[in-house]
């Protein structure tokens, strides 16, 4: 499915474009913004250049698993999304999110996980949505529990990060939880 666009309340999620890098690196190099994150901050633009022209082969191929969209506040471009199809036969995905840190603590992270679940579940026909954050993420975790997500339980050694095994901590939506939950434009 290509393209695609999830209108929420404030945020608009939407295809990544070649002109997205800048506003890309201006986060992805940040330090603070990829504490919690798998990958390491973003070195230099031409990173960051690599990595917008990835997502959008990715999104153009015919067998497109993963939707990593840029996230837009009054236009402007402030974070990304992710809803990936994990399993289609089981109808299961994961969800992730980055925010500019300028944008931390306004609910937009809310905002765009609520998007996300709601399009894995009406666009994608999920019936399970999960997602993992690190355990001192404290403010990842309260957006999944906002988002209606399920605390099941943590993932010891989850995660090689940075040359350490992390934690993980794992939250899953269920379609038939979804009248549970606020939709993007609630």
């Amino acid at each position: 499915m290509y393209p695609v666009r999830i209108d929420g309340r404030r945020v608009v999620l939407r295809e990544v474009q070649p002109d997205d890098a800048p506003a890309i690196f201006a986060y992805a190099r940040d330090p603070q913004v990829t504490t919690h994150m798998d990958w390491a901050p973003h070195p230099d633009l031409a990173t960051t250049h690599a990595y917008v022209e990835s997502v959008i082969v990715a999104a153009t191929s015919a067998d497109r698993s993963s939707y990593e969209l840029a996230v837009t506040l009054d236009g402007e471009l402030v974070g990304m999304g992710r809803i990936s199809v994990q399993d289609a036969e089981h109808r299961r995905g994961d969800i992730g999110y980055v925010l500019h840190r300028d944008r931390w603590r306004l609910g937009l992270g809310s905002e765009i996980a609520a998007a996300l679940v709601g399009f894995g579940f009406t666009g994608l026909g999920l019936h399970r949505v999960w997602a993992t954050c690190n355990p001192d993420n404290i403010a990842s975790r309260r957006v999944l529990e906002k988002t209606g997500m399920v605390y099941e339980g943590r993932m010891r050694d989850h995660m090689l990060v940075r040359g350490r095994f992390r934690d993980s901590l794992l939250f899953a939506v269920l379609a038939t939880d979804r009248p549970a939950i606020g939709s993007p434009g609630d």
